[in-house]
């Protein structure tokens, strides 16, 4: 018996796919998913593009790695208006955004155009961390919040934690022991459904499912190295973890791994790229992308020339591809923990793939 997927792929994309509304693609076939997603809001090339978000205006754009296209293109495909954002959190297509008045959270969908707004369970602050995942037995998402308190007895600065379950709408206290410290909780990163950060030496998963921090995870090796380490974390294409290593003594050179296996008990790793870089990767701002089929890798920095600074990505091949591109001048913005100051914005990036994910508020 034949099915649709024994029909040509352009046949099906361009004169089935492209009649049918945009909410009526929810499928449980994933191919099919796949092809709604990158035919209707990507458009033609979809397959060879990555996303990133504009700090200034939480915007969408396409950039193409391909090395033999000429340089990266990049095109707005969709924008959020009149909403000033302090942070933004990404999971599996679904953007988590942190107001810039610390009053609300906004969880948008910009794939269906859709948004849920989301009250403090008491009063939300400046320094508060948040990463967005779901149970992976139902695929329900909740929110995590980190933030600082003191401790009653000790007076200690420790973390506090609480859960917003989409599925009650409400937000309930998590137990926050734990003999680790997160190095960095105003930096994660969702994968498969789960959030994770840096410790000392280590990486520890939220696991939404059992609502708790899994056991500590270990680092790839660096046996080049030796004392204190910088690491940012990204994503390849929402399937494995990567990680840059930049050392304290040596901020010019860094190192990239990614994972063969991850979940929230256990992981493998396999280094992916070293180079001599030239430049400091900041690694609560700075970001970067990797591609495992083309075997490149996209760190994006601020480049100063002459007065002006540029957001600008450098892409890097294995076999020792190399190319400049800069994107924009970078946008001056005052720094929220010293408001007096003012500072230039880094290019927010970060794989993506469209949801079908319905947030049940419209815009």
């Amino acid at each position: 018996m034949k099915t649709i997927f024994d029909l040509p792929e352009d046949l099906v994309e361009d004169e089935i796919l492209s009649r049918v509304p945009m909410t009526s693609l929810r499928s449980t076939c994933k191919k099919w998913n796949t092809l709604c997603k990158n035919r209707i809001f990507l458009g033609e090339g979809a397959k060879n593009q990555f996303l990133m978000m504009d700090s200034r205006s939480i915007c969408l754009i396409n950039f193409n790695l391909c090395k033999d296209d000429g340089d990266p293109s990049i095109k707005q495909v969709s924008v959020l208006d009149q909403i000033k954002i302090s942070k933004v959190f990404q999971c599996d297509g679904l953007l988590l955004c942190f107001l810039k008045d610390y009053s609300r959270l906004v969880v948008w969908n910009p794939y269906l155009g859709q948004t849920r707004w989301i009250e403090p369970r008491h009063s939300f602050q400046r320094g508060d961390s948040f990463s967005l995942g779901y149970d992976n037995n139902n695929l329900n998402h909740k929110i995590l919040r980190i933030f600082d308190k003191i401790h009653p007895v000790t007076d200690r600065n420790v973390l506090g934690l609480e859960l917003y379950d989409f599925s009650s709408s409400s937000w309930k206290v998590l137990d926050a022991t734990q003999d680790w410290q997160i190095r960095s909780h105003r930096h994660s990163v969702s994968l498969k459904g789960n959030a994770y950060f840096t410790t000392r030496g280590f990486f520890v998963c939220f696991d939404f499912t059992t609502e708790s921090f899994a056991p500590l995870l270990p680092l790839p090796p660096f046996h080049s190295y030796c004392g204190l380490h910088f690491t940012s974390f990204s994503c390849v294409r929402q399937d494995d973890l990567t990680v840059l290593y930049q050392h304290w003594e040596s901020p010019k050179t860094m190192e990239i791994s990614v994972t063969d296996k991850i979940g929230p008990d256990v992981v493998s790793w396999t280094k992916f790229l070293k180079v001599d870089f030239g430049y400091w990767v900041e690694p609560l701002s700075g970001r970067f992308l990797v591609d495992r089929e083309k075997k490149i890798a996209v760190v994006f920095v601020l480049e100063r020339a002459k007065a002006c600074w540029y957001q600008t990505a450098h892409v890097f091949g294995q076999d020792g591809y190399f190319k400049s591109v800069r994107i924009r001048e970078a946008p001056y913005l005052w720094n929220d923990f010293y408001p007096h100051k003012i500072y230039c914005a880094p290019l927010l990036c970060s794989s993506y793939l469209p949801s079908l994910v319905q947030l049940n508020q419209q815009v």
